[in-house]
């Protein structure tokens, strides 16, 4: 299954909290290569912020909403 950008983005919105790219992969049976360049646009878009996790492999994506604005 290919996951649309809309549809990663309302997902990544309604956690309202950083998760990883493995859990949303498999959360969305995407590959995480095809998931990282997917998100990759939605950041170049500034709607998801793509960072480091606390554990050095892990990678944290976020949503940005209104509320990061305020």
């Amino acid at each position: 299954m290919v996951a649309r950008k809309d549809i990663i983005y309302k997902l990544l919105a309604t956690k309202k909290k950083a998760t990883s790219l493995q859990k949303l992969s498999e959360e969305l049976e995407t590959p995480m290569p095809h998931l990282l360049y997917t998100l990759k646009h939605l950041e170049s878009e500034g709607l998801v912020e793509i960072s480091f996790g606390e554990k050095k492999a892990t990678i944290m994506v976020k949503a940005k909403t209104i509320d990061d604005y305020f």
